[in-house]
């Protein structure tokens, strides 16, 4: 298994592994057959900062939900992966009250409730630096910044995935959250 990662000795870093419960709770809303993120791991830098939250996830497109197969990883591909590891990564930091901009207005039955309804993608911007094997591949998901207004947070996020080869993506996205 690779991780994306690496973790120093020396840094004060906390990697909790993603209950498969839990995971499949928050990935509900997908089609069996969709559910690309089979593993997480949540990485908690010792800051109390968003940007020290960062989760890795292990992900598997045995066959694509909605085109024959490319033979390769593509842009709605990543799309459905950043949604899959974001919902988890966000899910995870309500549950724990690590974001404080989202504990304000969401616990877990208002996440669950508003998951699909009021986490939108206001920008996202992709690229693939070589081609990714979606049959078996990595990927990191972190936020750069947030900012919270009356009826919305906006959270600036990057994401990435690899494969075991040279397979590279990477993208940020701007998510709008919605106050329920």
């Amino acid at each position: 298994m690779s991780m994306l990662r690496m973790v120093d000795p020396l840094e004060n870093v906390i990697v909790s592994d993603i209950d498969d419960g839990f995971m499949n709770k928050v990935l509900e809303p997908y089609f069996n057959h969709s559910r690309y993120l089979k593993h997480a791991w949540f990485l908690q830098s010792e800051g109390n900062d968003s940007q020290d939250l960062v989760m890795n996830g292990e992900f598997s497109i045995p066959e694509s939900c909605y085109i024959d197969n490319t033979g390769h990883f593509n842009a709605v591909e990543f799309n459905i992966c950043f949604n899959q590891i974001c919902y988890v990564h966000m899910a995870h930091c309500i549950k724990h009250a690590l974001i404080p901009e989202l504990s304000e207005d969401y616990d877990m039955e208002t996440f669950f409730e508003k998951q699909l309804p009021n986490v939108l993608i206001a920008k996202l911007s992709s690229s693939y630096q070589s081609q990714l094997n979606a049959k078996q591949f990595y990927g990191t998901y972190g936020i750069n910044s947030i900012k919270k207004t009356s009826t919305c947070t906006f959270i600036k996020t990057y994401c990435r995935f690899h494969d075991d080869a040279n397979g590279r993506s990477k993208g940020e996205v701007t998510l709008a959250v919605l106050a329920p």
